[in-house]
């Protein structure tokens, strides 16, 4: 009998035996969890001394390795389901879950699980598939292949509740890898430590107080993502999601573009809520990545999803409602509150390769500066966590949200519906180009560092303006796209050594001036030259880069 599933073409497992397909596959059940991210395994310890007040009994500790497949048009993912192989200290299961139905800290999830002797040489797994098929409407058959490897160390407790409910908690020291591509820039490799709890017996209400009591905890963060998640942000894969995940319900506006691309002739506001909702999309996917905060990307692309987002409701602010462009100054000070991490992180980040242009004898000095960065990190943290926790975000993402579904009235339609795609594209790319130029040919030698960080503004908005036309014109516009970031690059390059060499001089300019801090003076002096001549680089290329510019492409060809 051949699975639904297919076979996994290489496996690694030639030597396993046959599976024996009639072992007992369990029922579907239901389990109820919550789970915490720990950002400190050192103080473990206190956190378990603090449940005191419980009856609390060193259990065991496992060590499990979760191998999670899929087929290569994610036709498990689409059915609603992760599935993995598990081996746990020699007793091996298969298992489907169900992606994730939250609700507050717990989180309910279905599972079914078979144990099996060996896992099978060609993946196949027809019981567990004929369940999955039950449930989707058919699942067609395709190869699978293993995503992602999840190591977990797991020390096990069981916690007896006053009201007799049991609740096994659990430490995972997990460390996710792949032996398969990563898409950059994913790190390719996570670790983390996660604390979680599932209810054995008893109430619900049990483990959800319980959750809230462990949520309150110093140094623990509820997690917002499941392993598989992380997984998926360790190596860059991006399953197929549907931007309705984001609207409480569809509407026949909603329904007349989403299906489709727009062309040149449709109405210019359609082509509007088409880039606002994929950039709104976008944002809520990375805010789980943002708020746990294991890899700099999540908190990098929410940020440049807002931004987006922003760009797109100043673009188009005369085919949009002034009801949906009044949300403008809220995703600002998003944006704002994403910057502050996001600045540190690029600063963390390239501190190691700035510390190598100077002599390793005064690299030693900076052990203070390197603490001083990670203490405002925490800070901005801490600002970006009430942020993504307070009212007044929950109340932005539900109001942006009814905003696109509603979509524009009839009214607006009279006043703003007759404005094409097209005539769209021919006013603001051409408008949005001369002033790039403009801009661009007034900097000369004498201008000032903000003259040129003004000018990578103009660049990013009008690649950022290109870009939303692009779902109607395709690849007429990648040549100007590329050049654009081109150009882009090379000022980004000088903005980074700017930023660099402020954040340096703030920083030196608070140090009392005496002896005991001469070393690390003299470091911070070398490390900011070291910038300045970089800064000064990246300037006298920018010549370069602008006349290469000038000299080709334009819009002209494309607003013809």
């Amino acid at each position: 009998m051949v699975s639904r599933l297919g076979s996994v073409p290489g496996s690694p497992r030639e030597d396993t035996p046959e599976v024996d397909l009639h072992l007992p596959i369990e029922a579907a059940h239901p389990e109820a969890e919550a789970k915490f991210l720990i950002e400190d395994a050192a103080h473990i310890g206190d956190l378990i001394d603090s449940l005191d007040s419980y009856d609390v009994r060193s259990a065991s500790g496992v060590d499990i390795v979760d191998d999670y497949w899929d087929t290569p048009d994610w036709h498990l993912f689409r059915a609603g389901w992760t599935y993995r192989w598990r081996d746990r200290s020699g007793d091996r299961i298969m298992t489907l879950k169900s992606r994730r139905l939250r609700d507050g800290l717990v989180q309910k999830r279905e599972e079914v699980e078979r144990r099996v002797p060996a896992f099978p040489q060609d993946g196949s797994h027809p019981l567990v598939a004929e369940h999955v098929a039950d449930r989707s409407g058919g699942l067609r058959s395709g190869d699978l292949r293993e995503l992602f490897r999840v190591r977990t160390h797991r020390r096990l407790f069981d916690i007896r509740l006053p009201d007799g409910a049991l609740v096994e908690l659990g430490i995972d020291r997990t460390t996710i890898t792949t032996d398969g591509p990563v898409k950059k820039p994913a790190p390719g490799r996570m670790t983390f430590v996660e604390l979680e709890i599932e209810l054995r017996e008893g109430r619900e209400e049990s483990l959800r107080q319980l959750a809230g009591e462990l949520q309150q905890r110093p140094g623990v963060l509820a997690a917002r993502l499941s392993k598989f998640e992380r997984g998926l942000q360790t190596t860059g894969l991006s399953p197929p999601r549907a931007s309705r995940m984001v609207l409480p319900a569809s509407t026949p506006f909603m329904e007349v573009w989403r299906d489709r691309e727009p062309s040149p002739a449709d109405p210019a506001v359609h082509l509007a809520y088409g880039c606002l909702l994929g950039q709104f999309a976008e944002m809520i996917v990375q805010e789980p990545r943002a708020w746990e905060g294991l890899d700099p990307e999540g908190v990098h692309k929410m940020r440049v999803a807002t931004r987006r987002l922003r760009s797109a409701l100043q673009a188009f602010k005369k085919v949009l409602p002034a009801s949906i462009r009044s949300f403008n100054p809220e995703f600002k000070w998003l944006a704002a509150v994403l910057g502050g991490v996001r600045d540190l992180d690029v600063a963390m980040g390239n501190l190691p390769h700035f510390l190598s242009e100077i002599p390793p004898e005064d690299a030693e000095h900076l052990d203070d500066f390197r603490q001083h960065l990670d203490d405002r990190w925490r800070e901005e943290r801490r600002r970006l966590l009430a942020c993504l926790a307070s009212r007044r975000y929950g109340r932005l993402k539900a109001g942006f949200a009814r905003s696109l579904e509603r979509g524009p009235s009839a009214r607006d339609m009279e006043v703003s519906g007759s404005v094409t795609v097209g005539d769209a594209a021919r006013l603001l790319i051409g408008k949005r180009h001369r002033g790039v130029v403009r801009r661009g040919r007034q900097i000369t030698s004498e201008s000032g560092d903000e003259a040129l960080h003004a000018l990578r503004i103009q660049c990013k908005r009008l690649r950022y303006l290109l870009e939303f036309f692009r779902p109607a014109y395709g690849e007429l516009l990648e040549a100007e796209i590329r050049r654009l970031k081109k150009l882009q690059d090379v000022l980004g390059e000088f903005q980074d050594a700017c930023v660099a060499g402020q954040l340096l001089r703030r920083y030196a300019d608070g140090l009392p001036v005496r002896s005991s801090n001469r070393g690390r003076l003299i470091a911070l002096g070398r490390l900011i030259g070291a910038q300045e001549r970089r800064a000064a680089r990246r300037r006298a290329d920018f010549a370069t880069a602008w006349e290469r510019f000038e000299s080709t492409g334009g819009p002209a060809g494309i607003l013809s």
